[in-house]
């Protein structure tokens, strides 16, 4: 079944009531995401993970996640009521997002990595393999090559994604980190490396100084900023994903 028939069939079976109310959201590489109702569904990844994951994180955190409705294994569908907002890819920070930020990233980097246990991989982060299938202009990609930094020893749970698109905000106060199908036990740079390409290195010393002195260092999330902003200058050809790459092309005067 391709995505919209699975959401369709998810939607039959736990809310039948919505089964006309269906229409798309979105889609990334791997996942469709379709509302029904005030119901979020999104098709792809395993469901079942995801919404044990989001259990474990949603008490410890002082920002909304998704809370799941139901899991519909058989179609690969995890329902979840609407969150205010909407993303923040193409915008700009407002004053008191990256305090808020760092403290949530504190709260969810002290989640005992054994809390999710078979809900989150575990994920060595080793900068050199980032390099590996990257993608670009030459010049930057020499850059890459030229600054790779020394593999980090601390692993956190981390939502591993966090980049403008997976935060929610309305009237510049942020109601939600969303998607986290990618969440894994890795190097905490890696939640700091896409807020850093999404919006800029003040935005990135706040988030440092908000979250505390074991914060990781700036080269070595400056590094991972670099490989996304690649990866998006890449997933920004596809149709309909160009603010991705305009997005990307904004990072890289202050990464590069």
């Amino acid at each position: 079944m391709d995505a919209t028939s699975r959401a369709t069939t998810a939607v039959r079976r736990h809310s039948p009531e919505l089964a006309g109310d269906l229409r798309a959201l979105g889609a990334g590489v791997d996942h469709a995401a379709f509302l029904a109702g005030d119901l979020v569904l999104r098709v792809g990844g395993d469901p079942a993970r995801e919404a044990g994951l989001l259990q474990v994180v949603a008490p410890r955190v002082p920002l909304p996640v998704p809370a799941p409705v139901f899991v519909d294994e058989d179609a690969g569908v995890l329902a979840y009521r609407l969150l205010p907002g909407r993303p923040l890819l193409g915008r700009s920070a407002v004053a008191g997002q990256p305090q808020t930020l760092g403290r949530f990233l504190r709260a969810l980097h002290d989640v005992d990595p054994d809390a999710v246990a078979g809900l989150a991989p575990t994920e060595d982060a080793d900068p050199g393999e980032w390099l590996a299938e990257l993608t670009g202009p030459a010049e930057l990609l020499r850059v890459l090559h030229e600054t790779v930094p020394e593999r980090g020893g601390r692993r956190v749970l981390a939502h591993a994604d966090l980049g403008a698109e997976h935060l929610l905000a309305r009237n510049g106060v942020l109601t939600g980190v969303i998607d986290w199908t990618d969440a894994a036990v890795t190097d905490p740079a890696v939640d700091f490396a896409r807020l850093l390409r999404d919006f800029g290195p003040a935005f990135l010393h706040d988030l440092r100084e908000a979250y505390g002195p074991d914060a990781p260092p700036v080269d070595r999330i400056r590094f991972f900023a670099r490989c996304a902003a690649l990866e998006d200058l890449a997933y920004g050809r596809l149709p309909g994903q160009e603010a991705y790459a305009e997005a990307a092309r904004r990072s890289l005067s202050w990464l590069f």
